[in-house]
């Protein structure tokens, strides 16, 4: 009983804030945006990841956040004291391409979070990639 009680008091933590962890909140980010990116090709309308602030941001049709079938909207939150340190919005155009005031985007974007992590999306192809 006592090895039972003292593994559970050591694992139990770890279970449960493992979603929070920074790495796991960047790899949600890139596939949120991947998901924004898809949404946009098959609904064929411009769709953009907006960042509404330092801990929060959802997929929106330019004004407000869409929803997903169950009517829910699709926003997201970044939790554990966890930023954005450098954010911009993205809007993918209805084939998927990443658009920027209107063209397509030249340079990769990047969202960086507070500890370091970081999310990269390559223009043209909207590629993502997720660094921890």
């Amino acid at each position: 009983m006592v090895i039972m009680a003292t593994l559970t008091v050591l694992l139990l933590p770890r279970f449960l804030h493992r979603e929070a962890t920074e790495p796991a909140q960047a790899d949600q980010l890139g596939r949120v945006l991947r998901h924004a990116q898809a949404l946009a090709m098959g609904q064929g309308r411009a769709l953009t990841l907006d960042v509404i602030s330092p801990t929060a941001y959802a997929i929106t049709d330019g004004v407000s956040p869409i929803r997903d079938p169950a009517g829910q909207p699709q926003s997201y939150n970044l939790q554990n004291g966890i930023l954005f340190t450098a954010a911009a919005d993205i809007t993918f155009d209805s084939l998927g391409r990443p658009v920027s005031s209107g063209s397509l985007m030249t340079t990769p974007q990047t969202w960086t979070l507070s500890g370091g992590a970081s999310v990269t999306l390559q223009p043209v192809t909207g590629f993502v990639t997720v660094a921890p």
